[in-house]
């Protein structure tokens, strides 16, 4: 995404200069059970207030995607914005990228020290790029976008 999104990458860049002078499956879904009988209020697709029984010993389960893709929590969800969570007062608990409670992911603070390190190093020494390619000239960005972003199943071997 960087390489799609140079300003950010430059916005990244030059906010590891100010502070520095001189990598899982994502989770598509948390799954939890009801532990006594109780009910849940949510809003229908028209807003209205809903409230929703739950038996106790009901499987439930956390759509991670659609809770970090929800309009009603974050502002034009589908766009690559980082800056989002320099906002003092953005929605922490629509964010699960490791899940929550007590079987969070373990490795969680060990990603977020060495990943931001990780990612530090890389942007302060390269500039992270698209390679131009001569069968792709010509295609606007959002053409590039889904190029790059498509998903293939397979293993590349080299």
């Amino acid at each position: 995404m960087l390489a799609l999104y140079q300003d950010e990458q430059e916005t990244l860049y030059q906010h590891i200069q100010g502070v520095c002078s001189g990598g899982n499956l994502p989770v598509t879904g948390i799954p939890k059970y009801s532990s006594e009988d109780t009910t849940l209020a949510t809003l229908d697709s028209h807003g209205n207030k809903v409230m929703v029984a739950v038996p106790k010993d009901a499987d439930i389960s956390i759509d991670v995607a659609g809770l970090h893709y929800n309009p009603r929590y974050w502002k034009d969800p589908l766009s690559f914005m980082p800056s989002r969570f320099l906002d003092k007062d953005w929605p922490r608990d629509a964010f699960l990228p490791f899940s929550a409670g007590a079987r969070a992911c373990l490795g969680r603070k060990f990603f977020e020290t060495e990943g931001i390190a990780i990612l530090t190093m890389l942007v302060s020494r390269y500039k992270i790029e698209v390679k131009d390619e001569l069968q792709f000239v010509g295609e606007t960005f959002e053409q590039r976008k889904e190029r790059i972003l498509a998903s293939r199943p397979g293993l590349t071997l080299t």
